[in-house]
């Protein structure tokens, strides 16, 4: 792609990361695995940070091995929101619909705590069919304005809709907006959660640049598409999620719905904290490339050393980090990883069998390198058995950090 997924104007390159494997193609065998470019660029106009690779999405999300139950740090922050959504007005009355509904976690939650009606809708085979089969209505298809259009046919419109963590997936994140507007009760509240521009360029979290990741998102972007589609940010939370998001409240630009404070306050940050700057875009290219280097020589000199060093955490951030890295069997014997989905599989681009937690021994390990690093309080309070015999930690982000 040469423009924008917002404006569609030009788009600049910051940093050209070579070729990887897709980050959710685990097998069965150690395969040599085809790889695909990715970079990652901005917009010149509205600033937006975006990789210009386009994929099929089928390649990327109709087997899905993520599944949003598997972390109880994800679900306690989906019961965090609850409060909020009571607040809002959420009842038994309500219609709710989720974008990207994964494995239906969330929406469970919201019928059995408010009764209320929930349709879930997924791209995911997998996922759709086990949200299915624990009585949670899901769709196995996209979500775009075409397909909004049949939605609303068949269910009229909505008081909830949620689409978290998905914005940043799509390759057109207009057809996410445009389909929600229309589906949207003209008293409904749209909520978009996102990880924030602004975690993934001051903590260098590039790990982030994968090719299910389309675009970087700030307040300011998610204001963008809002105008494009005729809505508006109402509120926003900064929330501990994907480590660093924020989560939008939207209305129909028509909306009575007072803005907060807290939008103008965002938005100044992003501003002051000059995320838009074409020198701190162009920067974070150097910063990219020190960093895989200092995390590949600890580890290295940790190897040399003598020590056992094994993964935590197979997810989607992992397996780009690892790439990127060059962290492979050569320096790392195991990897582990609660989800069942991926345990027993070979790890995409690294070759690298995934194990259940429950195998983790300090005989075999002497280092951890927490891969999972968003939810490494509970990854830390899991092993404590493994660091009480003397098992140190390595956590990736801001800089490589050795923990006891």
């Amino acid at each position: 792609m040469i423009n924008c997924r917002i404006c569609n104007r030009k788009i600049k390159q910051i940093v050209n990361l070579g070729k990887i494997s897709l980050v959710g193609n685990f097998q069965k065998k150690r395969l040599k695995q085809k790889k695909y470019k990715i970079s990652l660029n901005y917009c010149i106009f509205c600033k937006h940070v975006q990789i210009s690779e386009r994929l099929n999405p089928d390649l990327l999300f109709k087997n899905y091995l993520w599944e949003t139950g598997v972390s109880s740090s994800n679900i306690k922050i989906l019961k965090n929101l609850l409060l909020k959504l009571k607040k809002l007005g959420i009842n038994k009355k309500s219609k709710i619909i989720e974008i990207a509904s994964n494995d239906g976690s969330f929406i469970k939650i919201l019928k059995n705590k408010f009764s209320s009606k929930v349709v879930g809708i997924d791209p995911a085979r997998n996922l759709a069919k086990k949200a299915n089969q624990q009585k949670i209505f899901t769709i196995n298809n996209y979500f775009n304005f075409n397909f909004s259009k049949k939605i609303k046919y068949k269910f009229s419109k909505f008081n909830f809709i949620f689409a978290r963590n998905v914005v940043a997936h799509v390759k057109n994140p207009n057809e996410i907006f445009k389909g929600a507007e229309n589906i949207l009760d003209d008293n409904g509240i749209f909520i978009v959660e996102v990880p924030h521009l602004l975690s993934i360029l001051n903590q260098n979290q590039y790990d982030n640049i994968f090719h299910e990741h389309n675009g970087f998102h700030s307040l300011k972007s998610i204001s963008d598409l809002c105008k494009l589609n005729k809505m508006k940010i109402f509120d926003v939370d900064i929330i501990n999620s994907q480590g660093g998001s924020i989560r939008c409240y939207i209305s129909k630009i028509k909306s009575k719905k007072i803005i907060s404070i807290k939008v103008k306050k965002i938005l100044n940050l992003e501003k002051k904290s000059k995320i838009f700057s074409n020198n701190k875009l162009k920067n974070f290219k150097y910063k990219i490339i020190s960093h895989s280097k200092n995390l590949y020589n600890l580890l290295s000199k940790l190897k040399k050393r003598g020590k056992k060093i094994s993964i935590y955490g197979a997810s989607g951030k992992g397996q780009a980090l690892m790439q990127f890295s060059k962290i492979d069997k050569n320096l790392i014997d195991y990897v582990f990883d609660k989800s069942k989905l991926k345990q027993g599989f070979f790890t995409p681009g690294t070759n690298i069998k995934v194990r259940d937690p429950k195998n983790i021994s300090r005989n075999d390990i002497d280092y951890l390198l927490i891969l999972s690093w968003n939810i490494k309080k509970e990854i830390i309070q899991q092993e404590k058995k493994f660091s009480s015999m003397g098992g140190k930690f390595i956590v990736p982000f801001p800089e490589p950090k050795i923990i006891n």
